[in-house]
């Protein structure tokens, strides 16, 4: 009886064992579940239907757009006042400086102005870089992909007339992700040479004198180089050719969507009709416990 005893608390254990494994297994399907029902909601979220039925797809919400005004603005005043500062022998420039700005104090005034809303800027957006990848896990639709150099090299045979049809792209082309990159790039570099420049006496106390001159160079041609992208890349991409108003609507028409951005248009979709099926699911499943219970209480009014 001992030995039979010990087998049938031995099973129990086992089945209790079992049974918490299944549920700790079906807690996490459930998890994933539910992950993947929010994602879905999510994408799902960025189609909208016009009351006159059509489809139109949100790029950018109103934070994005808020902040990318304030990047244009802070960074326009700093290539103005900056080419300023560093072409200010020339004589129109020389003239502008002197009598509608009442002096080159003035000029770098603006410009230190302008360095601190871009420096506030930059912190809130990599705060926010740091959010993504430390606490949601996820890397973003900025993250280089391998999936880019074929994009890259599909719209190098595109515009070349090599390609009939342009690469399909997800969230962000190749383009927009060299751009983002670069100004990331640029703004840490900017960002370290400027304030060398600002505060030579703190900078000199650390380094040697050499690093403001170095620094000074470095700070210059990264401007030039900066504000040339913008007006030969940037606005000739986005403005001229593309003619995309998104950063500034907010939205895109499928058009639009299906052209620049085939990838993340077919992904919307497929969430929508997840989403719809979904609904569908709990739909039938409510009216099925619904139905249940009525009989349950017909038999009960019926004993």
């Amino acid at each position: 009886m001992s030995t039979i005893s010990k087998k049938m608390t031995s099973n129990k254990s086992q089945a209790g064992h079992q049974a918490e494994e299944n549920a700790e297994v079906e807690k996490i399907r459930a998890r994933v579940r539910a992950r993947r029902l929010q994602t879905a909601r999510e994408l799902a979220g960025r189609m909208q239907i016009l009351p006159d039925g059509t489809r139109v797809f949100i790029r950018f919400n109103a934070r994005e757009r808020f902040e990318h005004q304030i990047l244009i603005g802070s960074f326009t005043t700093l290539g103005l006042t900056g080419l300023m500062q560093s072409f200010s022998r020339i004589g129109i420039v020389s003239w502008v400086i002197n009598i509608l700005l009442g002096g080159i104090e003035t000029l770098r005034t603006i410009h230190h102005l302008a360095a601190i809303v871009f420096g506030i800027q930059a912190i809130y957006h990599f705060s926010g870089i740091i959010y993504l990848w430390f606490v949601k896990r996820e890397l973003g639709s900025m993250w280089p992909k391998w999936d880019d150099l074929k994009g890259l090299l599909g719209m190098f045979k595109f515009n070349l007339n090599m390609a009939k049809e342009r690469p399909a792209f997800d969230r962000f082309s190749i383009e927009e992700k060299v751009e983002y990159w670069a100004l990331l790039w640029g703004t840490v570099i900017m960002g370290i040479t400027g304030i060398f420049q600002w505060f030579p006496l703190l900078i000199t106390s650390l380094l040697p004198g050499i690093a403001i001159p170095i620094a000074r160079t470095i700070h210059a041609w990264e401007a030039i180089l900066a504000v040339l992208a913008i007006l030969t890349w940037h606005m000739y991409h986005t403005v001229i050719k593309e003619n995309n108003q998104s950063i500034f609507t907010g939205v895109m028409t499928e058009e639009e969507m299906q052209e620049t951005h085939a990838l993340e248009y077919r992904r919307i979709l497929a969430a929508v009709e997840f989403i719809h099926k979904a609904s569908l699911k709990h739909q039938n499943e409510t009216k099925e416990t619904v139905e249940v219970s009525h009989e349950m209480v017909e038999l009960g009014t019926t004993d």
